[in-house]
């Protein structure tokens, strides 16, 4: 199993607060959904630049994006977004697609003529008139749903099947008048009845419950101290589960790991690498490091990530190998990270 969507050109993007990078394509509308699928894949469609805004001091935000990264100017923006939609295109050779749906609050920019997925505070700040809430109800969801799987039945692979999910992770506010939890239940109610209703219509849309097994099971164990956030080894479960039954009889993972720059060049400083991982079909994967064939120590621990090594000293071997689960007892992958010094020049005497 290839997971198209696990793009390396997102890891040089510089982040904001560490955050993992492929946050940038959250998509947690069904308009922004259908609207990032249009632009990649219809060769109609055609992306709305003047939605792009300025926010002050010479930076744009592009509200199609999730502002996971550092903001940059006009063209870093618009490449960004264009770097996006090219790792989009990809969906039209992939043979499941996973859509999780999200929210129901969605603001339209009455500007450029269409619905967006986030705002940021400078944007109501600055235009405070260019942007109206839409409380959205089945209908218009069904409608984008609908028009989603028009698309990858026109576009996608002959073969196309679809999953879809419903986030648990609760709403922390709302924009209309409703009590945050009175929003809340309105938004997961709607989405998860959307998504019954789309599933029961096609053959090849399954609902995974993921939802139901995070709101079903003891809050103690589920829920992180905010209430909010899912906990780790229960996403971990719910992986797990979804593996088990949705791909049974494929490899269990493939698995790459790189090194950049390997060798690393010899300075006056010690060296550093990016190391970057990412495998598919192995939830509890961790990746450890050895130094000069010393004991293993653990590195990261997830299935994908890119994270520095610094301090590299001279001549000295750094082995990384990435496992499926913490045990070690199943080697996916390994590469040796080196900083080489530098072989002496001997100068001959002319004769």
């Amino acid at each position: 199993m290839e997971v198209l969507s696990r793009a390396v050109e997102f890891d040089p993007l510089p982040g904001i607060n560490d955050k993992l990078k492929l946050g940038l394509t959250n998509k947690y509308n069904t308009f922004s959904i259908y609207n990032e699928l249009r632009w990649a894949l219809d060769p109609n469609a055609e992306f709305p630049l003047n939605s792009i805004v300025h926010v002050g001091n010479g930076t744009f935000y592009d509200p199609h994006t999730n502002p996971a990264l550092q903001l940059g100017d006009f063209d870093e923006t618009l490449r960004r977004s264009e770097l996006i939609r090219s790792v989009t295109r990809r969906i039209s050779k992939c043979r499941v697609v996973v859509i999780t749906l999200g929210l129901v609050e969605v603001w339209r920019d009455k500007t450029a003529n269409v619905f967006i997925n986030q705002v940021i505070p400078d944007m109501l700040r600055l235009y405070p008139d260019r942007y109206e809430l839409h409380a959205t109800n089945f209908a218009d969801n069904f409608s984008n749903l609908e028009a989603i799987h028009a698309l990858l039945e026109q576009f996608g692979h002959h073969d196309v099947r679809i999953i879809v999910t419903v986030s648990p992770v609760p709403l922390m506010a709302t924009f209309s008048p409703e009590d945050v939890v009175v929003a809340n239940t309105y938004s997961k109610s709607l989405l998860r009845a959307v998504a019954q209703e789309w599933a029961a219509k096609y053959g090849n849309v399954h609902y995974f419950p993921s939802y139901e097994i995070v709101q079903n099971s003891d809050p103690r164990l589920t829920w992180e101290e905010d209430r909010r956030h899912v906990k780790g080894q229960v996403v971990q479960h719910i992986m797990r589960l979804f593996l088990r039954n949705y791909l049974s009889g494929s490899p269990v993972t493939s698995a790459k790991l790189s090194a950049s720059p390997n060798p690393v060049p010899r300075g006056n400083d010690l060296g550093k690498s990016n190391i970057s991982w990412f495998c598919h079909g192995a939830p509890d994967a961790a990746v450890y490091v050895s130094k000069n064939g010393a004991e293993e120590v653990l590195f990261a621990k997830r299935p994908h990530g890119s994270q520095e090594l610094s301090g590299i000293a001279t001549d000295v071997t750094y082995e990384f190998t990435l496992y499926d689960t913490c045990d070690r007892k199943n080697r996916l992958a390994q590469i040796s990270v080196t900083c080489p010094s530098l072989s002496p020049i001997i100068a001959s005497k002319p004769d």
